[in-house]
């Protein structure tokens, strides 16, 4: 079995991670708010959608003067003209998930009823527009990773998706400080990596009345969020902390149902390494009640000031936790010849058992 011996001191442990110089361009239509992607490098080739000025897209390759991208699972070409180094504010419309048959959706990591389900998008749930396909798809972010949800399960939303803030400076970190006036008059102060923030009103506690929740990181596979809930005692809003290990909610989900919320983490092989959190309302606060994790199965130890990580990349390792850290589920087999569909659903399965 291959395995790959990391040694690290422990200092090294608080060193900050690198930011990653990615082939990432945002869509910049100039007087157009929307772009082609056609199917091929010629301004006659079919329209496979079109997509909103401020869409991030990965640049793959530049062709006479076009532009191979990928935006989500889906490739195509766009003008490289219309493409942008420098980040581009999102002009994407604000939609709200509204399934007549069902309390959710499916957001779907490509453009098809046959793609991978990223996770389920309760009815209410607001969402940006990035673009819409030739075929009856909208590409969505917000509240949750980008992916697919077929167009006529949403609905126009209100004009409270995105509210102006103000930058009051920068952090020591380079990230924005913002401010935002809320109807109360409160003024309500957080940071984000971008200086344009989406945000919006939602019931996020379930208790009737709306709530503010700013979306404050935008990456490739998922989206970061605070929740600041409305305190009906004090008549302010109150920044909500969660437990566990987020500071802020990575693709979260509402599930009024059973009273709980949820995040998703990304990281990485496809969405194959991942992490996903179950957490339930204590007061203005969240409280984690149960973790599924899955990553590559690794072997660690501690010798003086030296800490040794084994790492089996051919390996999955991935467990159910309940709140006190007991393990619910677990599994550890090779990465080759997994199904992962009947996989993930033992997972949630285990994830979700006594609650759902």
């Amino acid at each position: 079995m291959k395995k790959l011996l990391i040694v690290l001191l422990l200092t090294a442990l608080l060193l900050p991670a690198a930011r990653a110089d990615t082939a990432l361009r945002w869509i910049d239509g100039g007087n157009a708010d929307r772009v082609h992607l056609r199917a091929a490098p010629d301004a006659s080739a079919d329209s496979l959608g079109l997509y909103f000025t401020g869409t991030g897209v990965i640049l793959l390759e530049e062709r006479g003067g076009w532009a191979h991208v990928m935006l989500g699972a889906v490739e195509g070409w766009m003008m490289a003209d219309y493409l942008s180094g420098a980040y581009i504010p999102l002009m994407g419309p604000g939609r709200r998930v509204e399934n007549p048959g069902s309390t959710w959706v499916n957001l779907r990591t490509a453009p098809s009823l046959e793609a991978a389900v990223a996770m389920r998008l309760p009815n209410g749930r607001a969402l940006r527009l990035l673009g819409e396909t030739a075929d009856g798809w909208s590409y969505v972010e917000g509240g949750g990773a980008k992916g697919y949800v077929l167009t006529s399960l949403l609905s126009e939303a209100d004009d409270q998706m995105s509210m102006d803030t103000t930058v009051m400076g920068m952090t020591a970190e380079l990230d924005y400080i913002h401010q935002y006036n809320a109807p109360n008059g409160q003024n309500i102060y957080f940071t984000a990596v971008e200086e344009d923030v989406y945000l919006t009103y939602l019931d996020v506690n379930f208790d009737g009345v709306d709530d503010i929740v700013v979306d404050t990181v935008r990456g490739a596979s998922n989206v970061y969020s605070e929740f600041f809930v409305f305190d009906s005692t004090s008549g302010q809003y109150v920044r909500a902390a969660a437990g566990g290990s987020e500071d802020r909610l990575s693709n979260y989900g509402l599930h009024p149902e059973y009273g709980l919320v949820s995040s998703y983490n990304n990281a990485g092989n496809a969405g194959l390494l991942h992490a996903t959190n179950l957490y339930r309302w204590e007061g203005n606060d969240l409280r984690l009640i149960r973790s599924a994790v899955s990553d590559e199965w690794s072997e660690e130890s501690f010798e003086g000031s030296t800490y040794t990580s084994i790492v089996h990349g051919d390996l999955l390792h991935m467990t159910v936790r309940d709140h006190d850290g007991s393990i619910l589920w677990e599994i550890v087999m090779p990465k080759d010849n997994i199904d992962y569909e009947s996989l993930f659903e033992q997972e949630t399965e285990a994830l979700w058992q006594g609650i759902r």
